[in-house]
């Protein structure tokens, strides 16, 4: 393997690792994360969101609704007064005793309104596994650390211990992620992210460009006219195209995956509350391809405690 595909292994390696920490992992950004910001962004002139609690039912042919027993994608979210994240827990279902049993996983901590510290936790433990600090300028995100905790004391991990450095230009956004290397005992550039936003501050293009000055990964967005994303094109790497669909709501009811000839469409049918915020949320999926095994169908019940 070459210098260059091994530093680009390793751009992925890391960049998956960042993705995973951004909003819990994949399945969780899309299906808590998501949720949980849209219940603070549904709130103008509405009471305000002090809890939300997600539990995943899966539905067999009979209709009959089941739950995972242990931790899933269950969680209950805290907010604080200004609708941000306080703390997050994992939900495990105790199938002897039929009763939730909360762990907490995510502690956020701000000034003013900026996030400066998360604390990512063991569900199991209790204790502190992760750490990411972040430092502001006049508002601006400049720097952000990502550190390994064992036993209280930071630990220098491969992708486990990485800053992110953040410079700013009209409209763009630009990101560069070190990554500590164990054989030089230094952190060293990893790749660069490179954001592009419109006049409504959408982001409308996103580029990774590897240590060589190469372009590895493009997404380009598509916006409507009420600011709601439309289309994500990816290219270069895993060419894909995922298109959304909205209801008067503005929330998503369909979106469909298509690359390399492999159509995945998601579909979701809500029911709201007297607020207008979702507290049940179905979800299908259906394929154009022969040998998938389809997915379960899921009811999302979502509990919602206002200030």
């Amino acid at each position: 393997m070459t210098g260059r595909n091994k530093n680009s292994s390793r751009s992925i390696a890391l960049r998956k690792k960042v993705k995973r920490m951004k909003k819990l992992n994949l399945l969780l950004a899309i299906c808590i994360s998501t949720l949980a910001s849209c219940a603070q962004d549904k709130t103008v002139n509405k009471p305000k969101i002090k809890s939300e609690e997600i539990i995943f039912f899966k539905i067999d042919q009979g209709g009959t609704r089941t739950r995972r027993e242990g931790p899933g994608m269950d969680e209950l979210v805290e907010y604080n007064t200004d609708g941000n994240i306080e703390k997050v827990y994992v939900i495990e279902f105790d199938q002897a005793k039929n009763k939730n049993i909360y762990n907490l996983h995510e502690r956020y901590f701000y000034e003013g309104k900026n996030l400066i510290k998360t604390e990512k936790l063991g569900y199991r433990t209790g204790e502190v596994y992760e750490e990411i600090l972040r430092k502001y300028q006049q508002n601006k995100l400049l720097r952000k650390d990502v550190k390994s905790i064992e036993n209280g004391k930071e630990v220098l991990k491969k992708y486990g211990s990485f800053y992110h450095e953040y410079t700013y230009e009209p409209n763009k956004e630009i990101e560069k992620v070190y990554e500590h290397d164990e054989d030089k005992k230094a952190f060293v550039l990893t790749y660069i992210q490179h954001k592009f936003f419109d006049a409504n501050k959408n982001l409308i293009q996103e580029k990774l460009e590897d240590i060589h000055g190469e372009i590895y990964e493009q997404n380009d967005l598509t916006y409507n006219t009420e600011n709601k994303l439309i289309k994500d094109i990816q290219t270069l790497r895993f060419p894909s195209t995922v298109t959304y669909k909205y209801n008067k709501e503005g929330d998503i009811i369909e979106n469909k995956y298509e690359s390399e000839g492999t159509i995945i469409t998601s579909k979701y049918a809500f029911k709201y509350d007297l607020n207008g915020n979702w507290v049940e949320k179905k979800e299908t999926k259906t394929t154009n391809i022969k040998q998938y095994i389809p997915d379960p169908e899921y009811i999302i019940k979502r509990t919602i405690v206002y200030y």
